[in-house]
């Protein structure tokens, strides 16, 4: 875990030149920077094709790149949570096909590591720099249910169903603010993470539930995270090493596809042995390895985004 100054307490300078570069974005783009809370009109809804406006959050401007397809159906959208390359635009490039074929808008915010380092992106900013822990709205993970808001109010209408989905170090950021906080999302896809949130205080929180307060890891807290709409997607070929999660991470597994089925089975177990409600799901693409585009285009995507409609 690297350990950086915490997102949500940037100095002023930093935070004015960031803040800088993100309104720089948004005039290339013809765009201006509403503020969340002042509202975005519900007659300007994204338009048709790909782009990228930047939204104030309580004082924190993020770039939110997007794709409309033509066949968007104005039902459902699926943000999409970039991996450790912070690249939400490549992101947001690999998931046209994924769009088109669910006729679903798709938006990837960016969470650039200046801003958002392991700490606070990967690991959420559940700790702060100095070990203890943050307030809930200290995390990184509160941002999402304003970007959620934002696009509801944007397409017109508040209650419009989504999905989230995240990519390696996007997976590890979605599956442990899933373990974290609920969320209304109708599932949450966990693609090809590294290293994974297991249900157990016996690993220190990032691999488990250790070192967090009581009512952060409790049972109550254990039996609501495995109750949770979440599918575990995995690529058969993600056997490579490169940038994988090391230390005490190999008590996962071996690799990304050893590990994500590890965690799905032990999740498993345990709502099993418990008697909880366990509403996991997992989906294997056969092919795929450590490529975005390569697992976004897999036909098994549509089944690990829809398939518990069936």
């Amino acid at each position: 875990m690297n350990d950086s100054a915490p997102a949500l307490r940037v100095f002023k300078a930093a935070f004015l030149v960031a803040a800088a570069v993100a309104l720089s974005a948004s005039a290339v783009a013809g765009q201006t920077v509403p503020t969340v809370g002042e509202g975005a009109p519900s007659s300007d809804p994204f338009p048709v094709g790909s782009g990228v406006v930047t939204v104030d959050f309580k004082g924190t401007p993020l770039n939110l790149h997007y794709y409309k397809p033509g066949s968007y159906s104005g039902q459902q959208f699926i943000v999409v949570f970039h991996g450790a390359s912070r690249t939400a635009a490549r992101y947001r490039n690999s998931s046209v096909l994924m769009a088109e074929r669910s006729h679903s808008l798709v938006v990837v915010p960016e969470f650039d590591a200046e801003r958002f380092p392991n700490r606070t992106y990967q690991f959420g900013g559940v700790f702060r720099e100095d070990g203890s822990v943050a307030e809930p709205d200290e995390w990184t993970y509160a941002y999402v249910p304003l970007i959620v808001d934002y696009i509801q109010e944007r397409e017109g209408d508040p209650d419009m169903t989504h999905f989230f989905l995240g990519f390696s170090a996007g997976g590890q950021f979605t599956g442990r603010m899933t373990a974290m906080q609920d969320s209304e999302a109708e599932r949450i896809v966990v693609t090809s993470s590294g290293s994974c949130i297991f249900p157990t205080r016996e690993m220190r929180f990032g691999l488990g539930f250790g070192g967090l307060p009581d009512h952060l890891s409790d049972d109550e807290r254990i039996r609501r995270f495995l109750a949770q709409p979440i599918t575990v997607y995995i690529g058969t070929n993600d056997t490579e090493l490169a940038q994988l999660p090391t230390g005490s991470a190999y008590d996962q597994g071996v690799h990304r596809y050893s590990r994500n089925i590890r965690w799905f089975n032990e999740a498993m177990d345990l709502a099993y042995e418990n008697e909880w409600e366990f509403n996991w799901r997992l989906v294997i693409a056969d092919g795929p390895a450590h490529t975005p585009k390569e697992v976004f285009d897999h036909p098994q995507t549509e089944n690990a985004l829809f398939g518990h409609r069936r």
